[in-house]
């Protein structure tokens, strides 16, 4: 489940993905889309000034429904990608949020805002760049005495511990979650982590594009050590000896793939099974350290990880456990931008060379509106719902969830490939699905944290650190099923399988997703999607491992559960042959479960779209378009994407959804409803010959 952030994941807030090599010309497309028509109603939902109508659409849906916008719309300097839906919507949510916190730091701070002197001192002290200036490289040298003193794996344990405490990711992660196979009971986990480029792949892989990453990120490393104030020859070592280190802790790593699996990355261990696996690392003295002597419940994604931790604590030398801690403080104080700025600067360009291809830094203001929503989300967001979010969109969505949720449940009773004893449990856990909506029922308390405006990295890490001891606070104690994972502004949602639970902040109830006044097609093929997408993650290959009350457990019978993972194959031999970029194809197992959702979500959509107009008339036409139609360039129109080459490399290795072109043509391409909408005949590349179809 996501969280709020702690410093460590800050450094992600940038990361994104790029458009995929233009498809060969296309045929005429079907009569009934040929003309030209006048200008929609501004609350359409739909742009058909956006569709290029000299294409077929039954050829590649997404060029058709994308084309004019792909054409005229840049990639923003500052951005990675740019996706019609989620950057822009976000884009203009980080302006709203700006809108309250640039006030509140000039001291207007609202009285019905309870937290809103620390949510304003939070973003005052990331704003004064000259103060940051001014300090220089002191806050970072006052956190790299921390990390002095170690000089065996004990004095190693109780650093790591300090350093977790305060949200800074080394070696491994540590948190809060409910055990999966009790859902009832909260535990600890200890998650393979640590390294400092995107994915172990980076660290492993031998071709000449990955050797060259590695040599840059020494090279790299070795800049910015002495940027802080390492002698040259030392900091040279450290770069070789870090990338040894990291190295030597990927290949212990499970791949992103094998980390899909929950049942591989379950493994109840307490802390008596970590002390035996780690016998070197002081569990006791770590724990004490991070503040949770006598917790001992746990469970580790990665054993075998902390295996090859053990051996490391014999053989690596004290002083490149130093170097290592020393680099990732410096690292991550660099991507939360609260040092000099030659060495964030420094940090954001390398980024962007190998993974993300931006051409500026964003705004310092889009910066600290994100680091302020990232670690004190719950505090912000309750202005942002106050100022922003209607309550006609929360019923309306709360309304178009029962209906997906509806769909479903026919779905379910008419799948020919499912027994009626698995029938009967698919039911149970739909029926036990809890929606969250908008924002929370119950805020979040940040009482006694405090923040000073005049002390940025301290402020940032001392919110790190009370939302780091918030979670662990969680072990032992009672469920609390009234948290969200993701704060109100979020321009996203999510399903957990442990909740059973899907939630929809405000941030995503907004157009192109929610469009009030748009014909209902419309607004099924956009957020609709979205609630059908989250809904089918219950049901995925990972998601349905879980049963209704969120306990890992197999409640399929094996004929069936045989059936579902053949038609997840096709899903997954469809998506690898498509290509992201250059030599470079979709990972169809990485995918899975994305592709799944989906094709499941639009699926469920349609379904309960049309048996929402049952007894209704035909809704009216836009743009010359049908309402059938209507749905289906809903959905294209949300995912037109600009991605940068860099980006898209990354997200083939990194990204469990697959890129925006097959978000929308993978999908579609299954349909008999599309097919028929678009009057596409049997051949054509949008009507595949072996349809993938599972929910």
């Amino acid at each position: 489940m996501n969280r709020a952030l702690p410093l460590a994941a800050l450094a992600a807030l940038a990361c994104a993905a790029p458009r995929p090599p233009a498809p060969p010309p296309a045929t005429p497309p079907a009569a009934a889309t040929r003309a030209v028509f006048a200008p929609p109603p501004a609350a359409s939902g739909i742009d058909p000034s956006l569709v290029k109508r000299a294409l077929d659409p039954c050829a590649d849906f997404y060029e058709f429904a994308c084309g004019g916008w792909l054409e005229k719309t840049p990639i923003p300097a500052d951005q990675s990608r740019w996706v019609r839906s989620f950057n822009v919507m976000g884009e203009e949510n980080k302006l709203k949020l700006r809108a309250i916190l640039d006030p509140a730091a000039a001291g207007r701070v609202s009285p019905e805002d309870r937290y809103g002197q620390q949510v304003a001192d939070l973003y005052a002290g990331c704003m004064d760049e000259p103060a940051i200036e001014k300090a220089g490289l002191a806050p970072l040298q006052a956190e790299w005495k921390e990390v002095a003193a170690v000089k065996d794996a004990r004095s190693l344990s109780a650093a790591v511990g300090r350093l977790h405490a305060e949200g800074t990711g080394v070696l491994f992660s540590v948190g809060s979650t409910q055990d999966s196979r009790d859902s009832t009971q909260v535990i600890g986990y200890v998650a393979q982590g640590g390294l400092s480029l995107p994915d172990r792949d980076y660290y492993l892989k031998t071709d000449a594009k990955s050797a060259a990453i590695r040599a840059d990120f020494v090279t790299y490393v070795e800049k910015q050590l002495r940027a802080a104030g390492s002698p040259a020859a030392r900091a040279a070592a450290d770069a070789q000896a870090i990338l040894a280190l990291e190295t030597a802790m990927a290949g212990s790593q499970w791949t992103r793939v094998e980390s899909r699996d929950p049942q591989r990355t379950y493994n109840r261990l307490d802390l008596t099974g970590l002390k035996k696996v780690a016998p070197r690392f002081d569990w006791d003295g770590y724990l004490a350290a991070l503040g949770t002597r006598g917790v001992t419940a746990f469970s580790a994604t990665t054993p075998k990880a902390l295996e090859k931790l053990n051996g490391l604590l014999e053989t690596t030398p004290p002083a490149t456990w130093r170097a290592y801690l020393r680099w990732h403080l410096l690292a991550e104080a660099a991507a939360a931008r609260a040092l000099p700025r030659s060495i964030s600067d420094a940090a954001f360009w390398f980024r962007a060379h190998h993974f993300t291809g931006e051409q500026a830094m964003p705004e310092r203001w889009k910066h600290c509106v994100a680091l302020t929503d990232g670690l004190m989300g719950e505090a912000l967001g309750q202005a942002f719902v106050r100022r922003y979010f209607g309550g006609e969109a929360k019923a309306r969505a709360e309304s178009l969830v029962g209906g997906i949720q509806q769909a479903m449940r026919k779905r379910i009773a008419g799948l020919g490939w499912m027994d009626d004893a698995t029938r009967v449990k698919a039911q149970e856990k739909l029926a036990a699905v809890d929606n969250k909506i908008a924002y929370p029922s119950r805020w979040r308390s940040y009482d006694g944290l405090v923040v000073r405006r005049d002390a940025f990295l301290a402020s940032a890490v001392a919110a790190s650190a009370f939302e780091v001891t918030r979670q662990l606070a969680q072990i032992g104690k009672p469920l609390d099923r009234t948290e969200w994972g993701m704060t109100a502004p979020t321009v996203n949602a999510y399903y957990n399988p442990s909740m059973n639970e899907m939630v929809f902040p405000a941030g995503i109830l907004q157009p192109p997703f929610y469009t009030q006044g748009a014909n209902d097609a419309v607004n099924y093929g956009a957020i609709g999607l979205v609630v059908g997408h989250e809904l089918t993650h219950g049901f995925d290959d990972q998601g349905r491992q879980y049963d209704a009350r969120g306990n890992l457990t197999d409640w399929w019978s094996a004929a069936v559960s045989g059936e579902f993972d053949r038609r997840a194959g096709c899903v997954v031999k469809q998506y690898a042959a498509y290509p992201v970029i250059d030599d470079v194809t979709l990972d169809g197992k990485l995918t899975l479960g994305e592709n799944i959702a989906d094709l499941g979500g639009l699926t469920l959509a349609y379904a309960a779209y049309r048996s929402s107009r049952a007894g209704k008339p035909e809704e009216a036409p836009v743009g010359g378009f049908t309402a059938d139609q209507q749905f289906f360039l809903a959905h294209a129109q949300a995912w037109c994407a600009q991605i940068r080459p860099e980006n898209a490399r990354l997200r083939a290795v990194t990204d469990p959804h697959s890129s925006a072109r097959w978000r929308v043509n993978g999908p579609l391409s299954n349909l008999p409803q599309f097919a028929a909408a678009f009057q596409c005949r049997a051949g054509a590349p949008m009507v595949r010959a072996e349809r993938c179809d599972i929910w």
